[in-house]
């Protein structure tokens, strides 16, 4: 039985995500931040649903409001029933462990059109090597929400990510961030080079995301020491970093591995046209 989930739910969803953890990440974060109920006025609210067997939860399907889906079930049966709801419904991306993603492509692909299919690997940080850059300075984005930093990461998400921000969506996505998910910039001589977050969290993990060094500061080794700050405010917590990389950005891999990233597991990042 497959039905939309409300907060009454909260409990037996988190207990699936406990056992589930380092695959449903996405879901945890936005669970304990913002709750089950939809509010359509937040990005990272959305519509969950759950397929039971019985009165045990074995797969949650999440449509978020900012136009992803982070599917993740326990049992072959749920690829069908959650292909049957992924066809109709109108989203940007779909993404999540390549073993549980590929299995919904093939059944919905025929019924949607493929922008991309991003293959990523998700590494984990157990062996940190610390990088340290003389002359840089973090600042936390959340606390100095001023029009430099607003235009820097509304400019990444265009070059880096594809994605469009304005300034209001770039104050908001600030604004509505948790109290785990630190957005920094490293400053180097009064001008922003680089960014990165904690794109979401875990009670044992904290995941980076949104790394990007501008086009002309590249190779400078701000790539690695924003990543390093964040791995070691992360381990200061008691928690693991994790993040994800597309396999065929190299030079992201090497910066990665170097201050002790490893490859965990193979993800898909599939994003559609909406139209």
């Amino acid at each position: 039985m497959i039905r939309l989930l409300t907060q009454s739910d909260k409990q037996i969803i988190l207990e699936y995500i406990e056992r589930n953890e380092i695959e449903t990440s996405f879901l945890y974060a936005n669970i304990v931040e913002f709750g089950v109920e939809n509010r359509k006025d937040m990005g990272r609210c959305g519509d969950y649903y759950g397929l039971f067997d019985g009165e045990v939860l074995k797969g949650i399907i999440p449509f978020y409001n900012l136009g992803s889906c982070t599917p993740h079930y326990e049992v072959g049966e749920a690829v069908p029933l959650f292909a049957e709801l992924i066809k109709q419904r109108k989203f940007d991306s779909l993404l999540g462990m390549h073993k549980i993603i590929k299995p919904l492509y093939e059944e919905i692909k025929a019924y949607k059109k493929t922008e991309s299919y991003d293959e990523s690997s998700y590494f984990i940080n157990r062996n940190f090597k610390p990088f340290v850059l003389d002359g840089i300075n973090f600042i936390d984005a959340r606390e100095v929400i001023c029009d430099k930093v607003v235009d820097f990461i509304a400019n990444a998400r265009k070059k880096g990510f594809n994605e469009q921000m304005t300034r209001e969506d770039v104050r908001k996505f600030l604004i509505q961030r948790g109290q785990e998910e630190d957005f920094i910039v490293a400053e180097k001589n009064g001008k922003i080079v680089a960014q990165a977050c904690i794109q979401t969290y875990t009670p044992r993990i904290n995941q980076i995301g949104n790394v990007y060094t501008a086009e002309e500061e590249r190779g400078k080794g701000y790539c690695k020491a924003i990543v390093s700050e964040l791995c070691r405010r992360i381990i200061a917590r008691g928690k693991i970093p994790t993040l994800l990389v597309k396999k065929k950005n190299i030079p992201a891999i090497k910066a990665y591995t170097a201050v002790g990233f490893e490859p965990n597991d193979d993800y898909l990042i599939i994003r559609f046209d909406r139209d």
